[in-house]
């Protein structure tokens, strides 16, 4: 029998039924994943390619396709132009963070001479957003880099993404899972999410956890299709508050 059936009676639940939770489990390990299952988020998680392309230039798209308004300029840094690695229609989202909710669409742009996760927006990455559709047009030449790939996107919807370890312990206090090796197996087969590209949902830690949960809005994966790698296949994440803006972070492996 599997840790998860010893614990939980069943093999694939992700939503905890006390009822059917068997001994040996104690009450304290119970009443910890249970609260923890309070805090499961849903998130859209992307599909890079693998479908026609669609002829709505503002569909959601990755790695070099984008949309701005006539009167808009290309981004630059130093004195270079950046790409559009992601474009993202909000009306396709089956799930939308609130932070995107007067948001129709928004266009993440990246320099192509260094990562700037230590930089302010704006300074060599910046985030477009408009609330509506109206008046955008696809930009006819991207300067891109020439091993990235194009794709569309496709987004399904994820009810169940989880916070890693580390930042599950800003949600509860998880001391008595961390003293039975059980438990803490089980925390890593049971509370999953996605390293995807998505929006919503948990940031998908790699080092250490990422804090900020509440600001934490959406993060681009290191997508292998499109050729696209964030430094040994890292995450990069973005986060948004009302006081300062967009903010952006990075890990790797």
């Amino acid at each position: 029998m599997s840790i998860f059936s010893k614990l939980f009676g069943k093999s694939n639940n992700k939503e905890l039924d006390s009822s059917s939770i068997e001994q040996p489990a104690s009450p304290a390990i119970i009443q910890v994943f249970e609260e923890l299952d309070k805090h499961l988020r849903k998130a859209s998680v992307s599909q890079i390619g693998g479908f026609k392309p669609p002829e709505n230039p503002c569909a959601s798209w990755f790695g070099g396709h984008a949309v701005k308004l006539s009167n808009e300029t290309i981004p630059e840094y130093n004195g270079k132009k950046m790409f559009p690695l992601l474009q993202v229609n909000c009306s396709e989202l089956p799930f939308v963070p609130k932070q995107l909710n007067e948001i129709a669409l928004f266009v993440v742009w990246i320099n192509q001479e260094e990562l700037p996760f230590d930089k302010d927006h704006g300074d060599g990455w910046l985030i477009r957003e408009y609330t509506s559709l109206d008046g955008l047009e696809q930009i006819e030449e991207i300067n891109k880099p020439n091993h990235v790939k194009t794709f569309p996107i496709k987004w399904s919807l994820s009810e169940t993404e989880a916070p890693g370890w580390e930042d599950a312990w800003e949600l509860v206090d998880l001391s008595t899972v961390n003293d039975d090796d059980e438990a803490s197996d089980l925390f890593f087969e049971k509370y999953q999410n996605s390293s995807s590209t998505k929006v919503g949902g948990y940031p998908s830690d790699i080092q250490h956890g990422v804090g900020r949960l509440d600001e934490f809005v959406f993060q681009i994966g290191s997508e292998e299709k499109a050729n696209w790698n964030w430094v040994d296949s890292g995450i990069a994440y973005f986060i948004k508050t009302e006081e300062n803006g967009w903010e952006f972070d990075c890990q790797f492996y």
